[in-house]
């Protein structure tokens, strides 16, 4: 007989924590394992549109590491001031190349200008950083591909015998 001894998910890696309580959003977490995680981690998200975004990204292939809420950039923003901005994920595909990903509403993206401001951000995004910066909207995603992948991911995730180790 084997002696299996059930390790939890590793903790999210997230330089910001998320605020728990919003009124206006969801807020949450889910386990993912992906080829550049030693073992399945947690990942965070603070609205549907980030959840969705998730879901359709972790039924790729192509993915090989997630890294929710990475370092902040600093950067001069339109009126020369010093800022900084998070980006929600950082995503590395299975080639290397590394995607800083912005998600926002359309309507807040109008709203505040956020193009203006993410093209700031986007000249002080070291190489090493990330490749590209992409901004995803809800015009972006396609709903019923994201529930049809939330759905694919809860069929796949793994009895709690098969994560012992």
């Amino acid at each position: 007989m084997t002696n299996k001894i059930y390790r939890g998910p590793g903790p999210s890696h997230a330089t910001r924590n998320i605020s728990r309580r919003s009124r206006a959003s969801l807020r949450g977490s889910m386990v993912a394992k992906l080829p550049g995680f030693e073992r399945p981690r947690i990942l965070q998200f603070e609205s549907a549109l980030e959840y969705a975004f998730l879901c359709l990204t972790l039924v790729r292939d192509d993915i090989h590491h997630i890294w929710d809420q990475p370092p902040a950039i600093h950067y001069l923003s339109a009126d020369g001031r010093p800022a900084r901005h998070v980006f929600d994920y950082l995503v590395t595909k299975a080639d290397g190349e590394r995607i800083a990903i912005a998600i926002k509403p359309s309507r807040r993206v109008i709203k505040r200008n956020f193009v203006s401001e993410l093209e700031c951000v986007c000249t002080a995004v070291p190489k090493q950083f990330a490749d590209r910066v992409l901004l995803v909207t809800e015009q972006h995603l396609d709903r019923k591909a994201a529930a049809a992948a939330a759905r694919q991911l809860a069929a796949n995730r793994p009895a709690l015998t098969e994560v012992a180790a």
